[in-house]
């Protein structure tokens, strides 16, 4: 009976101490991934939940976009690791501006400023890499004129009170500030449904007119780009139209889901799914000429209104 007892008191002496040390662990644990022991490990959830780095994203653009595309979660890859580190300061550091396409995460990695970073070991690289690797492409800027970017694609913001995630990129510029295309393909939609360049609070309208190519001519895969809010009349090319780059499609507007004039463009891949449309653009292709001079096949096309 009494050595009964005794294996009874070591078996709860014994589990006691096993369940405290599983709960030692949890704690240290969890209070390692607080203070990022692991590593710097991008997250969905921290690149899609982006409102806080909004404001020092758009100025870090705004600055820098002519000379290149970095994309937020490059930045974020080391800025989430050291804080000092601004985005703006990123940007340039990630920015190959002579061939003006975001740098190799390696030779980001020789910088002293960030070369003895967790962010920075082969490991951690190989953990982030669907993150950090920056596709390019031959479409050209859908602007020759000045802009100001004003929303990103993937971009957590509040507009007329209401918090949406941005399916595009905004780029502020004046009204009737010619568009063109970015690719090679052929006009696939055009939907004019505004007759007066006024913005969604005053006309109630949330479709506003836009314009759809579908882009088959550059790569294996088809692209659809949408452009949106463009100026009343503005259209120059006709459903079945085709297009090359730089031919000039519209102009921009404030029509639709718009507090002001810009141009909303979006891509979407073949099967019709949201993409990073500024990861296709090469920056290098500044002027018509570096497409041979294509002109405008529907050159003298005006649509009645509405489409």
């Amino acid at each position: 009976m009494q050595k009964k007892k005794k294996n009874f008191i070591l078996k709860i002496i014994g589990g006691s101490t096993i369940l405290s040390v599983a709960f030692a662990l949890v704690i240290l644990i969890s209070v390692l991934m607080i203070f990022d022991f692991f590593g710097t490990k991008l997250t969905e959830e921290k690149v899609d939940h982006n409102e806080e780095y909004a404001d020092a994203y758009t100025n870090a653009l705004n600055k820098y976009l002519k000379d290149g595309y970095v994309p937020l979660q490059r930045l974020l890859y080391f800025h989430l690791e050291d804080t000092s580190l601004t985005l703006e300061v990123l940007y340039s550091m990630n920015l190959n501006k002579e061939s003006k396409v975001a740098r190799e995460i390696q030779n980001v990695c020789e910088d002293q400023r960030v070369k003895n970073m967790t962010a920075c070991s082969d490991t951690n690289i190989k953990e982030n890499e669907n993150y950090l690797t920056v596709s390019t492409g031959h479409f050209n800027f859908p602007l020759k004129d000045e802009f100001t970017v004003t929303s990103f694609f993937n971009q957590e913001r509040t507009i007329y009170g209401e918090s949406n995630r941005h399916n595009g990129w905004d780029l502020a510029t004046p009204a009737q500030t010619p568009v063109y295309s970015v690719c090679s393909g052929t006009v696939e939609k055009v939907n004019f449904t505004q007759d007066k360049n006024i913005p969604y609070d005053q006309s109630g309208n949330s479709v506003g007119n836009t314009i759809t190519i579908k882009c088959d001519e550059d790569y294996a895969e088809t692209y659809y780009v949408i452009f949106a809010h463009l100026y009343p009349n503005s259209a120059k090319v006709k459903e079945g139209d085709i297009v090359n780059h730089w031919t000039q499609v519209a102009s921009v507007g404030t029509t639709g889901y718009s507090t002001g004039n810009h141009l909303h463009y979006q891509v979407e891949d073949e099967n019709r799914k949201l993409v990073d449309g500024m990861q296709l653009i090469d920056f290098t292709l500044s002027s018509p000429s570096d497409f041979n001079d294509f002109q405008n096949p529907n050159e003298g096309f005006k649509p009645p209104f509405p489409n």
